[in-house]
């Protein structure tokens, strides 16, 4: 009888702590689209982040602002734009984020603010200044 009352406490401790073991990054996964309805990023699994590419554009665009100038003429669906998010403060996962606006990389958090939206955050000067740009999710 001690065994089967034990057996259960731990039953029951191993069920209550499934939530804690879920995965933060899992809820992100799928197919955003930005505030301005321009493109929509698909947000998968790369090793143990989560990286995210372009899958979607109203209008076909260029990475006109690249750094380097042999990429200015590639098409901006396909382009990966976020690479590396882990899970950070808050909930939130931070990564990198590219901005093909302006060709450049910033230190980027992903956010839930709810199951259909999403905030992404691109921040300069150690969070100094920051951009949000919330996402609604896509079927």
């Amino acid at each position: 009888m001690r065994g089967i009352g034990l057996a259960s406490v731990l039953a029951a401790a191993l069920v209550t702590a499934l939530p804690a073991l879920a995965d933060p990054m899992g809820d992100m996964v799928g197919r955003w689209r930005d505030s301005d309805g321009e493109s929509e990023i698909a947000i998968n699994r790369c090793g143990s982040a989560l990286c995210g590419k372009i899958v979607w554009l109203k209008q076909e665009r260029f990475d006109i602002f690249n750094p380097d100038e042999a990429l200015r003429k590639r098409s901006l669906l396909g382009l990966q734009v976020l690479s590396g998010f882990k899970p950070a403060a808050k909930g939130a996962l931070e990564g990198e984020g590219y901005n093909p606006a302006d060709g450049k990389s910033y230190r980027t958090t992903l956010e839930l603010a709810s199951h259909w939206s999403l905030v992404m955050r691109g921040c300069v000067l150690g969070g100094l200044i920051c951009d949000d740009d919330t996402w609604s999710r896509q079927p």
